[in-house]
């Protein structure tokens, strides 16, 4: 199944909140240690992420996405009077420079949407302060599209790791450090479970029978096997090669923190 936003009070919220806060908590750890004071967070969605960021670092946080629908919802559900939310457009980062520059930028799952991404990074590189943080994430095609074509129909391109270091150095973000949003041997072993059930709800019969039940019971069922924080971790790699060599069974999200000026990210 396809995900592209959860919704809060929904099933595929229940199901895959943890999977998509642990980058945001990973970023926010970073960032807080840093003492950043403005952050923005570049196709926010819904906005729990950057409801997130503004809590956990005391930071001003600006939340743009091209969705209306999905900034409507952001204002309802996370309203925080250190956040605030705007409709932009990723390639040029218009509305958001008015309230820049940026100490960080932060952006999840979002240039492998894009149909030129480098354009985004570059708007990026504008757009946060000299020495601030670019961190940035996006799916790790030798796990979710090894036989090289993307199974979400979303996606216009997904990259390797060594494809994604050179559209960041093509941006001009050349001293990146690479992480790894991994399955830990709980997750991994509760995934595979999923992906049994999965199977077995595909037969029909097992879905009609649940319709009944939910019709008699008056309610619906929630996720099975929601996914927890206990599920993921996120580990630090040296470089692209040593996360291509894990192959299939590396990390599904490649993460990368960088300077915006080179300098050691200690």
């Amino acid at each position: 199944m396809t995900i592209e936003r959860i919704v809060p009070h929904t099933i595929e919220w229940e199901a895959y909140y943890a999977n998509h806060i642990c980058r945001y908590m990973f970023a926010s750890e970073f960032l807080r240690r840093r003492g950043v004071k403005t952050v923005l967070d570049a196709a926010c969605g819904v906005g729990y992420g950057s409801d997130y960021l503004a809590s956990f670092t005391n930071a001003r946080v600006v939340g743009i996405d091209r969705s209306e629908d999905a900034l409507r919802l952001a204002a309802q559900s996370f309203e925080n009077p250190a956040v605030r939310f705007l409709r932009d457009d990723c390639n040029t980062l218009k509305e958001a420079s008015i309230h820049g520059p940026y100490d960080a930028i932060v952006s999840f799952e979002t240039i492998e949407h894009l149909q030129q991404p480098q354009r985004f990074l570059e708007a990026c590189g504008r757009n946060v302060c000299s020495g601030g943080f670019l961190i940035v994430s996006t799916p790790n095609k030798c796990v979710t599209s090894p036989l090289g074509k993307a199974k979400n129909a979303f996606h216009e391109t997904e990259y390797s790791p060594d494809e994604f270091v050179d559209l960041l150095a093509n941006a001009g973000f050349v001293n990146v450090q690479l992480f790894g949003q991994c399955y830990t041997p709980i997750g991994r072993i509760r995934n595979q479970v999923r992906g049994q059930l999965r199977s077995m709800l595909s037969n029909p019969f097992v879905r009609l029978g649940r319709s009944i039940q939910s019709v008699l019971r008056g309610r619906k069922f929630g996720a099975l096997l929601p996914e927890t924080l206990d599920d993921f971790e996120v580990k630090s790699f040296q470089c692209a090669d040593e996360i291509s060599r894990v192959g299939v069974d590396g990390p599904f999200a490649i993460i990368a923190i960088t300077p915006n000026k080179p300098r050691p990210l200690t």
